[in-house]
């Protein structure tokens, strides 16, 4: 099953997206080249519309004791295996090779079956952060294109519904405030004890577009999820 997470740092809004490695028969874990491959095909596709999206693959062990610089990872060709480079992080990238996809040989990783974890983060680089003075839907535009990239990057997956744009303040910070100056009169969002508030998505506020008041920009932004009913 696929579990979603969103993480963001300043500048950066980001989809996590979490897949089990699968339970091959063999001792090694496993990985489709073309579940991979389709990732990829799709990624190139999607940057053409989002030329601030990044896109990247990545595994790791979940065994507190093995470092990505133990990790080999590689392509069981009928060929012969093909390397397949990971970077500190433990990110890489496939070669899309028509030829494997037609074979479809699995994606080996020189770790037990169950200790390893792939996921693929699905980010927006923001041109800014949320500044004093922007309009309401370009503040909040990138929820709207994180909804659309994971609805292609996941096609007939079950929808979550997104409660607005959550600012987080540094902890030793002042307590900060956004002002939505809406015609109906200032709708005003206070920080609480964690330091952050949210800015709610709603269509009334999007058709009205209002101009938003934030004299502090936020140290970090993130995607605020309604809560499970």
């Amino acid at each position: 099953m696929t579990s979603i997470h969103y993480f963001t740092r300043r500048g950066w809004l980001a989809l996590f997206l979490l897949l089990p490695f699968l339970a091959a028969a063999a001792d090694q874990a496993k990985l489709p080249y073309e579940m991979i491959y389709q990732i990829q095909e799709k990624a190139a596709s999607l940057a053409q519309t989002y030329t601030n999206l990044h896109i990247f693959l990545r595994v790791r062990s979940t065994l507190p004791d093995v470092k990505n610089s133990d990790l080999h990872l590689y392509i069981d060709a009928k060929t012969g295996p093909i390397l397949v480079t990971l970077d500190s992080d433990g990110r890489f990238i496939l070669p899309m090779l028509p030829r494997l996809l037609e074979e479809k040989p699995p994606i080996v990783v020189n770790q037990p079956k169950g200790t390893m974890e792939f996921g693929w983060f699905v980010g927006l680089l923001l041109d800014h952060v949320p500044t004093n003075g922007i309009r309401y839907n370009d503040a909040l535009q990138p929820l709207k294109d994180v909804e659309v990239i994971r609805g292609q990057m996941l096609p007939g997956s079950s929808t979550f519904s997104i409660r607005g744009l959550k600012f987080i303040y540094p902890a030793d910070s002042p307590a900060a405030a956004v002002t939505i100056r809406a015609k109906s009169g200032d709708r005003v969002f206070k920080t609480d004890a964690t330091h952050t508030l949210v800015i709610p998505w709603e269509p009334a506020l999007q058709q009205e577009n209002p101009i938003l008041a934030i004299p502090v920009p936020p140290e970090k932004i993130d995607v605020a999820n309604a809560p499970e009913k």
